[in-house]
């Protein structure tokens, strides 16, 4: 017996299932059609809207949160990123400046170094700061120039700015100077503004030199400036030595004593000019 896609007559009752099927899809298509163009359920449609919309954004509230956070989190990682290159930036900017000053130091030094060696009519030899001493009782530097470019010891040794100092020991590929302020070089020195000569001693570790034999009615001033005098016919007259900062006087009938501080600081030269000594 072959199935049938209707029901038998025994269950039959009224209409059948498809035209009821085609009746309401009719209905269905009837009613768009004629809410599309009277626009009956329109309010119905803004009334639900207005309820459902607080539900709608208590659902998107997760993801909204999420955006905001992960914006957040974007920008902290972009602006920290945009700091430490700025940072880098900073950092090699510094150390081109610092790389400039020190060239521009250097070549004013080298051009004082010039005019110096064209000024002194004795034969010179360039040399560079290598090293300080650790002594705290001398006050001593090591310069890359020894006895093989024919330094000796008492060779006068200066920068563009003045003296720094005489070589106390000649090695072969280096040399070992004593700066003014050792207790144990003495410069001949003249003071152009009132006229005297005194000696320039150092005071062992202080930055500072001593004038002795100063004569008992010269009138000394704080800031007076000390030149050498040229009677040692080591150094060449007239090279700044120091400058006077300190005045006490002696007692009747002793000489006062007359502090200065060297002219020259070595640590804002890197290169020196050395006088070869003529015997």
């Amino acid at each position: 017996m072959a199935l049938s896609q209707s029901p038998p007559p025994f269950f039959y009752q009224g209409v059948s299932g498809r035209t009821r099927l085609f009746i309401a899809v009719l209905c269905s298509v009837g009613l768009m059609q004629i809410d599309r163009h009277l626009e009956l359920t329109s309010p119905l449609r803004q009334g639900l809207s207005v309820l459902l919309h607080p539900i709608v954004e208590l659902l998107q509230l997760p993801r909204d949160m999420t955006h905001v956070v992960l914006s957040a989190v974007r920008s902290a990682h972009e602006m920290q990123r945009e700091i430490d290159d700025l940072k880098q930036k900073q950092v090699a900017d510094a150390a081109r400046l610092v790389g400039l000053a020190r060239l521009e130091a250097e070549n004013a030094s080298l051009r004082g170094l010039l005019e110096l060696r064209a000024r002194i009519n004795k034969p010179t030899v360039v040399a560079e700061f290598q090293a300080a001493q650790r002594d705290p009782f001398a006050n001593r530097i090591i310069i890359n120039q020894g006895t093989d470019r024919g330094l000796t010891v008492g060779d006068p040794v200066l920068s563009s700015d003045g003296v720094i100092g005489q070589v106390s020991r000649a090695y072969p590929l280096t040399s070992e100077v004593r700066l003014v302020s050792d207790e144990q070089l003495i410069v001949p020195v003249f003071l152009p503004r009132v006229g005297v000569r005194a000696i320039a001693q150092g005071l062992g570790g202080q930055d500072t030199f001593e004038l002795q034999y100063v004569n008992l009615a010269a009138d000394i001033h704080v800031g007076d400036k000390i030149i050498t005098s040229g009677l040692d016919g080591r150094y060449p007259p007239g090279l700044p030595v120091g400058e006077v900062i300190s005045i006490i006087p002696g007692r009747e009938g002793q000489f006062p004593r007359v502090l200065a501080k060297p002219a020259v600081s070595i640590a804002d030269h890197q290169q020196l000019l050395v006088i070869r000594h003529q015997p």
